[in-house]
């Protein structure tokens, strides 16, 4: 084997699934001036084989799922059901130019890098988090450099796609993940250089999504910093600490939004008039006739891309309304439930300061952003994250883990592998 299988789970099985290597091989193709397809079709093939390896090496798949786990495969089942029906048995007008049998297969991916998930605590580890973090941050570097106008979603070009192949909002999620998980190194490392590090690792974050200029990751990046502070913290000292951070934005906005102006991002503007005006890019309408499409189909659904109206052939930019949408009550329930449970199991992994924690950060910003935007059906980081929340069971005999990221051991985890 060219690689270790341990070392291999240990430190490169996250970063190849999420986001930082993805992000660095994009660029290859604009600064060689190839075909995407060269390098973004190859690496897809890598990881459906690399998570395949992991699967057939996990003996735990011969055992018994838990209950929760059951719930998570009916879940599947029946959106897989319902994908099927829409794009082979009943096709509709609305899929346009777009390519149902590719939708299809891309969520059987999704499915198959999930199960490669299952909890494992070589995932969370610290040369994983260390790994995820360095990588991360070079490919935001490098994207900041070889940006290129975002034609597709702003027609005055002060929107930036991060390359031709990652558009302005994954670069704006790209760049709220590499702050998130910034803030989380600043809390759990004590050593003041490596703090410095990830306060210059949160500047490159934040600079990617002003590049972006989505406004979406802005209020993901308060809401999971919120949820983060307040489960870490507690009630009061967290509020206390989102005082002061809010005090310190007011007290240097105009500095932050003359950088921003000076990079030639729109953001504070769009930002300004999501407040002044109540701008949301026609989400709200969006909503509303998703909602009348399911009081329409409650029970098993309508179709997995808005069937009709405002926004036809695209998703509802909401998880909970696609879910209801696509699947009914029928597996919309599920879904919500699923949800719910593991927001609670994140809030509960967060105060015991478990070393899962910043994966878990990053389930919390999924869950968060897909109120405002992207796709259920093309969402395999989410159903990746999410059944490694569910397969992850809390032990509830053994004390908080409250050492240091740099100390903590794997033996001495508060979880057991079901």
């Amino acid at each position: 084997m060219l690689i270790n299988f341990n070392k291999y789970k240990e430190q490169y099985h996250f970063s190849v699934n999420f986001y930082s290597i993805f992000l660095i091989i994009t660029a290859i193709p604009d600064i060689l001036h190839i075909s995407s397809s060269l390098i973004i079709l190859p690496f897809w093939g890598i990881k459906v084989l690399l998570a395949t390896w992991i699967i057939s090496k996990d003996k735990r798949y011969s055992y018994s799922f838990s209950r929760i786990e059951i719930l998570y495969f009916i879940l599947v089942f029946i959106y897989i059901a319902n994908l099927f029906a829409d794009i082979f048995i009943f096709p509709s007008a609305v899929l346009g130019s777009q390519h149902g049998t590719m939708d299809f297969v891309g969520f059987l991916i999704g499915i198959l890098l999930a199960l490669s998930f299952r909890y494992d605590p070589a995932f969370h580890s610290e040369k994983s988090f260390k790994f995820f973090v360095i990588t991360l941050s070079i490919g935001l570097i490098i994207a900041y450099f070889t940006a290129i106008p975002a034609k597709l979603y702003d027609e005055f070009n002060s929107r930036l796609d991060a390359n031709s192949t990652i558009n302005t909002i994954f670069y704006g999620v790209i760049g709220c993940t590499l702050s998130l998980t910034s803030i989380y190194g600043f809390v759990n490392y004590k050593k003041w250089l490596i703090k410095i590090l990830f306060i210059i690792a949160f500047i490159i974050g934040f600079v990617s999504i002003a590049k972006a200029g989505s406004r979406s990751p802005v209020a993901v990046l308060i809401l999971v910093t919120t949820f983060f502070l307040m489960a870490r913290l507690g009630s009061m000292k967290g509020f206390i600490i989102l005082f002061v951070l809010f005090c310190m934005v007011i007290i240097f906005l105009n500095p932050i939004i003359d950088l921003v102006h000076s990079m030639g991002s729109s953001l504070a503007d769009r930002l300004t008039s999501s407040i002044k005006e109540n701008d949301t890019s026609g989400r709200d309408l969006i909503w509303k006739n998703v909602l009348n499409i399911i009081e329409g189909s409650p029970i098993l659904g309508a179709y997995y891309l808005v069937p009709s109206g405002i926004g036809v052939g695209g998703y509802p930019h909401n998880y909970i309304l696609e879910a209801f949408m696509t699947t009914g009550l029928l597996g919309g329930i599920p879904f919500l439930f699923l949800v719910i449970f593991s927001l609670r199991k994140a809030f509960k992994l967060i105060k015991m300061r478990h070393p899962a924690t910043w994966i878990v950060i990053l389930y919390i910003q999924i869950i968060f952003y897909s109120m405002f935007s992207t796709g259920l059906y093309t969402g395999e980081d989410f159903w990746m994250l999410l059944f490694f929340m569910l397969s992850l069971k809390i032990d509830k005999a053994e004390p908080a883990n409250n050492l240091p990221l740099s100390t903590q051991s794997s033996q001495k985890m508060s979880v057991f592998i079901q």
